[in-house]
């Protein structure tokens, strides 16, 4: 090894990642960490990924230490964290605001935007998975999942317990807020898309499907269908609506017996 870390301090200053440690071989110093394995660093979170994905393995930290580049290798402990195996190296990330130009700004947005869509669609697919625990979180005194679903009652708590925090300065409260907002509307909107009635998604699936044979209709010669009468799809439209009108119950119970607590 050409250097080993005892404790590390990383946070985002003008996109450009700042690490203090404390030195084993030289004290302390103050570094600028370049490249992660060859790689420039412009996003702290993407280079503390690729730590994480290398337990036991050299990492090859390219920093600036006193005016000089120099490269530090350091190897990350493995440890088991949920069933699976990371690498750390003992760095405790502070969080900031950076300002960003216009264009940069805008990107960095629309990445963000994209992260919350993928997620959103991967806790509708996880969401059926999820009720079983969650109704034991609820009736049997298991501590409440905070990656869980939450109602309306949970989103609010959420909220308030954000803006009355005292470790955030204001903006970065109204920040937060605003996010979850973002994050709850993105997900409403997908989940209303489900091709479940009385849902929009069920409606337009119902007007697709009306199109869809009147388009095979056409191209065989035929008179236009019978649009699909709706009524007759009552049955379906009460069921998921029951189901619906249980689990905004069961969501109810849980925020006000087992709330989740993002801030403690």
């Amino acid at each position: 090894m050409a250097d080993a870390v005892a404790s590390q301090t990383l946070f985002d200053n003008e996109r450009i990642a700042i690490m203090k440690f404390t030195n084993i071989s030289d004290g302390t110093g103050e570094n600028k960490v370049l490249k992660v394995d060859g790689k420039e660093v412009k996003h702290w979170g993407e280079e503390i990924a690729k730590v994480r994905k290398a337990p036991g393995k050299d990492v090859v930290l390219t920093i600036e230490r006193d005016g000089a580049v120099q490269d530090l290798t350091v190897t990350p402990a493995a440890r088991k964290y949920d069933g699976s195996t990371y690498g750390f190296i003992g760095i405790i990330n502070d969080v900031g605001l950076v300002k960003s130009a216009p264009l940069q700004g805008a990107a960095d947005a629309g990445r963000i935007t994209w992260f919350m869509l993928t997620t959103s669609v991967k806790s509708l697919i996880q969401l059926p998975a999820k009720i079983p625990a969650l109704v034991r979180q609820t009736f049997g005194g298991e501590e409440r999942d905070p990656e869980g679903p939450v109602g309306v009652v949970g989103v609010a708590r959420v909220s308030g317990e954000t803006a009355a925090t005292a470790g955030l300065t204001f903006n970065e409260r109204i920040a937060t807020f605003l996010l979850i907002i973002a994050s709850l509307n993105i997900f409403v909107g997908l989940f209303n898309l489900l091709p479940l009635l009385p849902l929009d998604g069920g409606h337009m699936a119902v007007a697709a499907t009306d199109g869809v044979r009147n388009w095979i209709a056409r191209l065989r010669g035929r008179a236009k269908p019978e649009p699909i009468n709706v009524n007759k799809l009552m049955p379906v439209t009460v069921a998921v609506f029951s189901i619906l009108i249980a689990l905004t119950v069961l969501l109810l119970i849980a925020d006000i017996v087992n709330p989740v607590h993002l801030i403690r």
